[in-house]
């Protein structure tokens, strides 16, 4: 089943993406009002195992809700006893993308993907919904490579650091995060895939400079955007991975210098003490290109055609 190419498009500008439980009505009601770019209503960590059939019942209702507004995944349970009624309950008319936690191998991936094109074809959509692969344990890391060319639905990778962390029996510092974190995003990068996450905590809320630093950091190393666990983060996280004043200032000043310098023959340029030439360009070009998107998004308002 195909892929539709305007919502796998639409990852790689998403800067905040927030979780939202499918037990919660009343931030389910509220998710579009948060800031995020996009909403993953969660089936997995938030909903307690007594309650996790209660959870499927009300997913379908969820996502029509968010999608209303927004572009809506869902995070899925990757286990045995749950996954396949969790897929069923998930895949909708309206969905975006489906989220499976802890990935791991390729194989499951296909499996995945294999099983979510069923249920959709049964419900007649004429697109499958996209997969987004949560890596967040050490064999994940190790074969993430493998993740990322598994199958041609996936459309990004998250670096899960919390249940990483909680894995290695470390704490999710920057310092022992960003190794692991920069495998996922150079894999992701790599195959034009988004990269969403930090290289450190996703659970802090108070501290909006620890925030800040950690999400400017993962900017750094590929990261394209970010999972946010409460509305608090969002816009310091769509601070970070947007585009900011001064860096479309800089792109568009860099554009007209280095293509005024071609136009003379020339693909390099001095100016202020800094070489301007190819990669440099196309690193403005990126930058004005992403600009134009999400003042688009802003204006329009409007979910993808899924």
């Amino acid at each position: 089943m195909k892929i539709s190419p305007e919502v796998k498009a639409h990852a790689l500008d998403v800067r905040t993406i927030l979780f939202v439980p499918a037990l919660s009505p009343a931030f389910i009601e509220k998710a579009h009002l948060r800031g995020a770019d996009a909403i993953i209503i969660d089936l997995e960590d938030s909903i307690p195992p007594d309650l996790k059939s209660q959870g499927r019942e009300a997913v379908a209702r969820a996502i029509t809700q968010v999608a209303l507004h927004l572009p809506v995944y869902v995070r899925v349970n990757n286990s045995l006893a749950l996954l396949d009624a969790d897929l069923v309950a998930s895949v909708t008319l309206e969905v975006v993308g489906i989220v499976l936690p802890k990935a791991e191998t390729a194989g499951q991936v296909r499996e995945v993907a294999a099983r979510i094109a069923q249920l959709s074809g049964k419900i007649g959509r004429d697109h499958a919904p996209l997969l987004v692969l949560l890596v967040e344990t050490p064999l994940g890391v190790h074969l993430v490579a493998e993740l990322a060319t598994a199958h041609e639905s996936v459309v990004a990778l998250i670096f899960g650091s919390e249940d990483y962390s909680a894995l290695l029996g470390v704490r999710p510092s920057p310092e022992a995060m960003t190794v692991p974190a920069q495998m996922i995003s150079m894999a992701a990068r790599a195959r034009g895939l988004a990269a969403w996450g930090v290289a450190g905590t996703i659970v802090e809320i108070a501290d909006g400079e620890l925030l800040k630093r950690v999400a400017a950091d993962s900017r750094q190393l590929g990261f394209t955007g970010t999972i946010a666990v409460n509305p608090k983060q969002i816009a310091i996280f769509n601070d970070a991975f947007g585009v900011s004043a001064q860096e479309l200032e800089w792109a568009r000043d860099t554009l007209e210098i280095f293509n005024a310098s071609v136009k003379e023959g020339r693909a390099a340029v001095a100016h202020k003490g800094k070489m301007i030439d190819t990669p440099v360009a196309v690193r403005a070009e990126m930058l004005v290109a992403r600009a134009q998107r999400a003042a688009q998004a802003t204006t329009s308002k409007e979910a993808p055609n899924v």
